[in-house]
This record gives structure tokens, C-alpha cells and sequence, in this order.
């Protein structure tokens, strides 16, 4: 009876199989200081968690913006992002409201490079937009989501290639002087540039754009630009004809009498000023007027598009294959599938970088100090060219329209939608939750940039010694097309130009009140009636000395 006792004992006390081949790695060390030693126990908070403004039952976010009552009554677009951030900090949840998901809504750059690299987001699919109707017609949209996404990433590598952004420099040049030349023609009393300024800066980003995708001048700077006299100006809107759409010139004149790359001007721009690409009432319902509007616009430029490509595939078979047909040399094995990349592209880009464009004039209009000094650089980049040194670099224009892209970038915010669970910041965040990555605001983030709202240059020059150079902020506090854009990198060339054809001939001046930024698709300095020069005007009264 004991021995058996005895055994029962032994058993009973014998470490069992189990204990000793769990899930960590199994242990050789015999220190019975580590033996046991359980792997510690990471507890994530939950998404409710995150803080955020209190929802109601019923109304839920929506009352925090209702006038007078709201607590953020005052604010719109970026601001109201800045508001939110400053009260709750780097992450703020917004539970649903009229959308299907929950928002998170990042401010941190550090945060922005984890969700960046944890490969566990992609780019919510409009599924229901009149363009994906479009597309999905008659076979238009022969290329899948996971084909498309391995394009734009392969252009992402192409366009990285300084070598192969270089072979644009000349034909940007001329493309600027171009522009140059035609807004020396819109002056009117007192110098000041006319309503069509608008219009004739998203001739320049359609043209420049088209120089990179098809190898050629597509011929919207082409022709004399649209002079407004006595009998065809624009009378100037009253506060009762605020609601009354801003139409350029060329939405006046009879279809036929337009060239293609006009008529490819006039519809982006029917495109950009209607919303057509932004989720809206008009644009979610099948059954509505905005949305056959929409696939008629649709429609017309896919058959521009398709116009355009044709004759770049034609002269590139044609003849000797010049320097700026280097990228559609290199698109070609895409075959039929290159059409409708090349249209998701133009419409992607044409307003982003005609937007920058704005918002570096109005920059350098308000900083004498600053455009003298670019002009300065001009002179002596010219002067090192007429005695044969090299001086084709102009580093301070270029930080000048860096900055200008940081104060005010064309995107405020890049949406992510989380494919697999993400931890962030000690918070865990689910599957289907939308992140938006707020650009806009870490862009002017005072703990980043310090003396964040202001127009300095000099934050950009590597020779600098100020304490205020960007080298101190996080490499992803200012990304003005988020990370993935492909021409992300080529967008400031084309802007250096186009500012040194400007400041070497025109002293810019802003005589108006302060445009407010709209944020739609991108952010614009609004509303169309500033940017078109009715209260705002870019002056030019002499030529430098």
C-alpha cells in the first residue's frame, strides 16, 4: 500500500509532456532562472479605445459641425483636422457616421511610415463610381486591380531614374515659356492677369503631362491665348451670384470649332469643377443627373485619350525615337492596356499639378525678398552658361517650390484601407477600418518644421546653417502626393521651370484678399472665382533690372 502511494506520488508530480513542447522555442539552458520564464504578454488596447469626439445616438459626429452649436463650426478641411488633432493627438478615431467603415485619422509621421511599410493596407476601390461604369463598358477596363497596382508601382521605378527624368528638362523649358509667353498676353489694367488664368495653367499641366505619357506635345498651349475685352469679359460677381459656376473660355465656343487638346482642356476642366471623381450623392446614385454627366465626360476624354495615343504610337514606330519617348517606348508591352492607364493617369494628375502650380505663384507673389533671390540665381545660372561652366542646377528655385508644395500640398490626406489587423501606437487597429494619412497637417507640424507656417526657402538649401532646415523634420512629414504617386518626384521639376520662365521675365505681386484652401479631390485655392483672377491678381509691372 505505500509503494504504491509512493508511485502515485511520483506521477503526479512529473512534469507533463505538454508543459514542456509549447508554442516558444524550446529552452536547452538547464538555469532554473530561465527555465520557466514565460515570454511576456503584450496587451493592445482596443480600437474604441482610440480617443475621438463623443458621438450621439443618432447624429453621432455630425452635431460637432452643425453651425453655432458645433465645437468645430469654424472649421472646414485641413483646419478641422488641425482642431481635431491638437484636442485628441496623433490618433483620432471617428466612428460611422453616413459611411459603411469607421475612420482613423493619423497626424504622426513615424505612424504614417508603419502603416506605409507594414504592407497591410491598399487603396479603397470605388466600386460604384461613375468612372469604374465607364470603364467597365463595352470592355474599356481590360486591366484587374492587382494588374494595375503592379503597373503603377513599375512607374514608380521608372520614374525614380534621374537619368531618365533629365531627358524631360528641354521640352519642360519650352512648355514654361509657352505658358509664360501666353500670360504676358492675359494682362490687362494695371498688369494684372485676367480670368483665364485658370484655364491656361491647366493647359500647362495637360501639355506637360502629355510630353511624359505620349513623348509629344499634345497642342493645348497652342493658338493665341483668350484676350477678354469690353464686348466677351466676364462681369464681376456680386455675394448674390456666389452659387453661379465659373466657366472658362473655352466652354463658350461651339465644340467643332476646337482642336483635340482644346477639347481635351475643356473636359478635364468640366471634370475637376464638377467633381466627377469625388463620392458625392450625385455620383453614388445611377438613377442621377450628375451621374450620366459624368459618364458622358467620361466618355469624351477616353476618346481623346484614345485619339492621343494613337498618334504616339504611330510617330514613335515612324522615325528615330527622340529623348522624351523614352517612358512610352518602355509602356509599350502593356498593349491594349495602356489606354485606359494613360486615361486614369491624366485624370489622377492633371488637377494636383495644375493646383501646385497656384499655390507656388501665390507663394512666391507675397515674398519680394525671396524672388529676387530666385531671379539672382537665374542671372548667375546664365551668365555661368555664357562662359561655358555648367550652371543649369538652380537649387533655391527648386526649395522655393518644395516649400510652397509644404504650406500647401495637393493632397491633404492619402486614404489606406486595412486588409489585416494593424497594431499602431499601442492601439489595435481591425480589418475594412479606412486610414487616412493626413499629409496636410504634418506638413506644417510646428514640432517638425518649427516656424511651420511660414514661406522659408532656405529650410531646403543643403548649404544651409539654419537651425529651421527640413533635414530635421521626419522624412515623411511632407509628402505633397503621399508616397506612392509615381510622378511625385518629377512634379518638382516641372515647377522649377515653369518658376524660372516666370521670375526671369515678371515680378509677381498679389493684390486681393487672402484665398481660403478648399479641400474636394485636392486641395485648390478657392474659391474658382480667386483662382481665376477676379479678386486675386498676379501683377507684372515691369521687367526686373
Amino acid at each position: 500500500m505505500a509503494n504504491s502511494v509512493l508511485m502515485r506520488k511520483c506521477v503526479l508530480s512529473r512534469p507533463s509532456r505538454r508543459n514542456i513542447t509549447s508554442s516558444s522555442p524550446r529552452r536547452t539552458s538547464t538555469s532554473p532562472q530561465r527555465y520557466n520564464v514565460a515570454a511576456p504578454v503584450i496587451a493592445y488596447k482596443r480600437f474604441e479605445d482610440i480617443p475621438g469626439p463623443i458621438k450621439l445616438p443618432l447624429m453621432k459626429h455630425h452635431e460637432h459641425i452643425l453651425p453655432r452649436i458645433g465645437c468645430y463650426h469654424h472649421t472646414v478641411g485641413l483646419g478641422l483636422l488641425e482642431s481635431l488633432r491638437d484636442k485628441y493627438g496623433n490618433l483620432v478615431r471617428l466612428s460611422k457616421t453616413s459611411r459603411k467603415r469607421p475612420v482613423l485619422y493619423v497626424f504622426d509621421p513615424e505612424l504614417m511610415k508603419q502603416i506605409y511599410e507594414s504592407q497591410a493596407t491598399e487603396v479603397p476601390e470605388w466600386v460604384q463610381s461613375p468612372l469604374q461604369a465607364q470603364r467597365n463598358a463595352s470592355g474599356k477596363c481590360p486591366m484587374q486591380r492587382d494588374e494595375a497596382k503592379a503597373v503603377w508601382t513599375a512607374l514608380q521605378v521608372i520614374l525614380q531614374d534621374d537619368s531618365l527624368i533629365k531627358c524631360f528638362d528641354k521640352v519642360f523649358n519650352e512648355i514654361a515659356e509657352d505658358l509664360t509667353r501666353r500670360l504676358g498676353q492675359l494682362r490687362h489694367a494695371e498688369n494684372a492677369l485676367n480670368e483665364e488664368f485658370s484655364t491656361e495653367i491647366y493647359r500647362w499641366s495637360l501639355e506637360t503631362m502629355g510630353v511624359v505619357l505620349f513623348g509629344e506635345r499634345l497642342g493645348c498651349l497652342a493658338g493665341p491665348a483668350h484676350v477678354p475685352i469690353n464686348d466677351n469679359r466676364r462681369p464681376e460677381k456680386t455675394s448674390m451670384d456666389d452659387d453661379i459656376k465659373e466657366l472658362c473660355s473655352l466652354s463658350q465656343r461651339c465644340p467643332s470649332s476646337l482642336s483635340p487638346a482644346e477639347r481635351l482642356v475643356r473636359c478635364t476642366l468640366r471634370v475637376t469643377d464638377e467633381n466627377y471623381l469625388v463620392r458625392s450623392e450625385g455620383t453614388l446614385r445611377q438613377d442621377s443627373a450628375m451621374f450620366k454627366n459624368a459618364l458622358e465626360a467620361f466618355d469624351d476624354h477616353y476618346r481623346l485619350m484614345e485619339y492621343f495615343l494613337e498618334n504616339a504610337q504611330r510617330n514613335l514606330e515612324g522615325g528615330e525615337m527622340r529623348s522624351e519617348q523614352i517612358l512610352i517606348h518602355k509602356l509599350r508591352p502593356l498593349g491594349d492596356k495602356m489606354l485606359p492607364f494613360v486615361a486614369d493617369a491624366f485624370l489622377a494628375g492633371a488637377e494636383p499639378l495644375a493646383q501646385s502650380a497656384v499655390s507656388m505663384c501665390y507663394h512666391l507673389s507675397l515674398h519680394a525678398a525671396q524672388q529676387q533671390r530666385a531671379h539672382d540665381e537665374l542671372c548667375w545660372s546664365r551668365a555661368c552658361r555664357e562662359e561655358g561652366a555648367q550652371g543649369g542646377e538652380l537649387p533655391y528655385i527648386t526649395a522655393c517650390v518644395r516649400e510652397a508644395m509644404r504650406l500647401k500640398p495637393a493632397t491633404g490626406g492619402v486614404v489606406r484601407r486595412a486588409t489585416k489587423r494593424l497594431l499602431l501606437d499601442g492601439y489595435e487597429v481591425p480589418t475594412g477600418v479606412d486610414i487616412v494619412l493626413a499629409h496636410g497637417v504634418s506638413s506644417k507640424n510646428e514640432s517638425e518644421w518649427g516656424r511651420a507656417n511660414s514661406f522659408i526657402p532656405e529650410r531646403w538649401c543643403h548649404d544651409s546653417a539654419s537651425p529651421l532646415r527640413a533635414t530635421r523634420a521626419h522624412s515623411f512629414a511632407s509628402l505633397p502626393y503621399g508616397l506612392d504617386c509615381p510622378v511625385s518626384g518629377m512634379a518638382g521639376r516641372m515647377l522649377a521651370k515653369l518658376a524660372a520662365n516666370m521670375l526671369d521675365k515678371y515680378r509677381l505681386e498679389w493684390h486681393g484678399p487672402q484665398p481660403k484652401l478648399v479641400t474636394s479631390a485636392v486641395n485648390w485655392i478657392g474659391p474658382r472665382g480667386v483662382m481665376n483672377g477676379l479678386d486675386a491678381r498676379f501683377d507684372a509691372p515691369e521687367k526686373y533690372n
